[in-house]
């Protein structure tokens, strides 16, 4: 469930850490927060997307490449990472599986966004994700999710400013192989 009042890990724009605020403040006065985001692949090199619930403060029904959510204060990005997969997913990741990619400052989001890798093959309808979080979860090949994202541009796609990184390092890392 959705709690406007939940504490977020509030940072300065260099993330060091400031006084955590209630969700719905710091959204609505832009505060800077951290974030982390994992991305699942699994070895039919395919990725696996959520699209978002239409309860969703923001971007509600769009399509995303990526699971993640907001950081508690005092909470490390790993930790974090490894929070949110068991709450939105029910998967039981460890933080030793994740594969970190980097933190990305998305000055449109006003977020400081770790970023991580988690190697998966398990079947999308078999997953218990949180309704209130994600209306459905599909695996997408990654060729198709680069035209996507990249090419076609589809509008009702997220694009928080580093897919073009994080699919090229996938690309270089991991599918070439």
């Amino acid at each position: 469930m959705i709690n406007k009042d939940e504490l977020l890990f509030v940072v300065d724009e260099n993330n060091n850490p400031v006084k955590p605020k209630p969700r719905h403040e710091a959204h609505s006065k832009g505060l800077w927060h951290r974030n982390s985001h994992v991305w699942i692949m699994n070895s039919k090199k395919e990725i696996l997307c959520q699209k978002r619930s239409m309860k969703k403060d923001k971007k509600p029904g769009f399509w995303e490449a990526f699971f993640g959510g907001h950081l508690s204060p005092g909470e490390d990005h790993l930790s974090g990472a490894v929070k949110e997969t068991k709450e939105e997913l029910d998967l039981d990741v460890t933080e030793e599986k994740l594969i970190p990619f980097k933190v990305f400052k998305s000055r449109s989001g006003r977020e400081f966004i770790s970023i991580y890798l988690f190697f998966w093959d398990g079947k999308a309808e078999e997953i218990k994700f949180e309704d209130d979080e994600i209306d459905q979860v599909k695996w997408v090949p990654f060729g198709e999710l680069k035209e996507i994202l990249l090419v076609k541009k589809e509008k009702n796609w997220t694009n928080l400013g580093y897919n073009r990184q994080m699919l090229a390092w996938l690309e270089k890392n991991f599918l070439s192989k």
